[in-house]
């Protein structure tokens, strides 16, 4: 990923984000390079946001406008499972252009979408009494979850000449997405999703039973 398209891409959707007063974090990889080299990382394929805090739909449905009023189209070859067929993600259109749109239901769903770099937006639920799960589409298996205990804060980072919210404390939350060894460069390695976590036939079982 270019760091100055990154870059450019991020005060974009920071200043579009802040003027709807919704919380948010930046995580998973685009956090990691941040926190640990200062930087995105050259192979990482998206930057992700996490959104906690619940909203109505039409919130979320603004968020993914504002970002097509900004140019953000929709990633192509984007699918999630659903109910063990595989669907392209929701998408709008803008005349012949496929742009993002918030994909999902009143309580989780998310946004890809893509302009000079990749984005995912991903918006959690409260699964239990401990952690938040993300359900990209109805019908479809959750691709992530996160415990609650990183989002009731936050920590400020400095990133660029501007400040970013990040689950907290930082350096807690990125061992428990990537693990003890967090601070060591390993390419190609994501972040864990929610069927690697929990087991693909527990997950399946308790999904689409």
């Amino acid at each position: 990923m270019d760091s100055q398209l990154a870059t450019q891409d991020l005060k974009e959707v920071k200043k579009a984000l802040d003027s709807t007063g919704v919380r948010w974090f930046l995580s998973y990889g685009a956090l990691l390079g941040i926190v640990r080299q200062k930087d995105f990382i050259p192979y990482d394929d998206d930057i992700d946001i996490t959104i906690v805090d619940p909203l109505t739909l039409r919130q979320r449905k603004e968020i993914g406008w504002i970002l097509q009023d900004l140019g953000f189209e929709t990633q192509d070859g984007m699918m999630f499972n659903i109910m063990g067929r595989f669907e392209h993600t929701d998408f709008g259109l803008l005349g012949d252009k496929k742009v993002c749109t918030y994909s999902g239901d009143k309580d989780t769903g998310i946004i890809v979408a893509q302009k000079r770099v990749n984005w995912s937006i991903f918006f959690f639920k409260e699964e239990d009494e401990e952690n938040y799960v993300c359900i990209p589409k109805i019908g479809s298996l959750p691709v992530l979850s996160t415990p609650k205990k990183f989002y009731e804060k936050g920590e400020i980072i400095k990133f660029k000449g501007e400040k970013f919210l990040a689950p907290s404390p930082v350096k807690e939350y990125l061992k428990e997405v990537y693990g003890e060894n967090w601070k060591k460069p390993i390419k190609d390695y994501h972040a864990p999703q929610y069927a690697q976590q929990h087991g693909e036939e527990e997950t399946v079982k308790k999904y689409f039973s």
